[in-house]
Parts: C-alpha cells; structure tokens; sequence
C-alpha cells in the first residue's frame, strides 16, 4: 500500500506534469490560434488594401483620360480657331494686295502710254542716242516698277507695308522720268 509519504510526492510530480502540459498545450494552442486569426486578419487587410489601390488607380485612369480628353478637345478648338484666324489674315492680305495692285495698275498704265508717245516724239526731235539715253532710264524704272508688283505677291503680312511703299516709290520715280523726258521733248 501506498502511504500518504509515498504518495504525496508522487502525487505532487504527476500534477506538476500534469499542469505543466496542461497549460503549455492550451498556450500553443491559443497561439496558433492568434497566429491563425493575424494571419486571417492581414489577409483581409492585404485584400481591402488591393481593393483600395484598384479603385484609386482606376479613379486616377478617368481622371487622367478626363483631362487628356478635355485637353485634346480645347487643342482641336484652338487650332481649329487658329485656322480661322489665319484664312481670315491670308483672304485679308489678299485683299490688301489687290488693292495696292488696283491702285497703281491705273497709274502705270498711264504712265507706261505716255512713255510710248513720248518715245516718237523724242524720235522726232532729238538725238537718236539722246533718246535712246532718256527712254533707257524710263524704261529701266518701268521694269522696277514690274518687279516691285511681283515683290508684292511674296509680300507677307509684316513686310506688306514695305512692299507698298517700294510700288509707290518705283511708280513716283518712273513718273518723276517720263517727266524728265517730257521737259526735254
């Protein structure tokens, strides 16, 4: 038989085995269970972020393509006004082309007739090589008068005042020579 003596030291190493599994087991358990539950929980974190990330990339894809498109369209609206603006100038710069070219065509018309009249008249009152000397400079500024009108046809709208004043000069000093002849004649 077991005596008290016996027992009680047996009894206290067994409940202190007993105990010490007990407790460790529950703790490695619970454990587990925790490290189960974290990793359970970081998933469905890892997930709802993924979710987040999704949805803040495709608001920033509309976003961007918004504003590509509203970009592109204010693009196509201002060359399609710059388009516009530019007709308007060239049909603009036509017309004031035309209109120093109707101006002075009168006037070179003219001045070109009276330069063949006049040409027989020195013929009959002056020397051959006088006329030929006098109908020469005539002649020469009647040709810087053709080449400023053909100046004025590459005449762009900054250098279109230039131009004109060039006609009208060349058309002042042809007229300003067969003047000169006329005196003479």
């Amino acid at each position: 038989m077991l005596t008290v003596r016996t027992f009680l030291p047996i009894a206290i190493v067994m409940s202190a085995v007993v105990g010490c599994e007990s407790p460790t087991a529950d703790a490695q358990t619970k454990a587990e269970r925790a490290q189960r539950e974290a990793q359970q929980k970081a998933a469905e974190v890892a997930t709802e972020l993924d979710k987040k990330v999704a949805e803040i990339d495709q608001k920033a894809e509309r976003a961007t393509d918004d504003a590509l498109r509203e970009a592109a369209e204010k693009l196509n609206n201002a060359a399609a006004e710059a388009q516009e603006k530019t007709a308007e100038a060239e049909a603009e710069l036509a017309k004031a082309r035309a209109d120093v070219r109707a101006s002075t065509s009168r006037r070179i018309e003219d001045l070109e007739k009276d330069a063949v009249e006049l040409r027989e008249k020195a013929e009959k009152k002056l020397p051959k090589d006088e006329v030929g000397r006098l109908m020469k400079d005539v002649e020469d500024k009647s040709e810087a008068v053709r080449r400023s009108l053909r100046d004025l046809d590459a005449a762009t709208g900054e250098t279109l005042d230039r131009v004109k004043q060039g006609v009208y000069q060349r058309v002042e000093e042809l007229d300003r020579a067969i003047q000169a002849v006329k005196r003479r004649v």
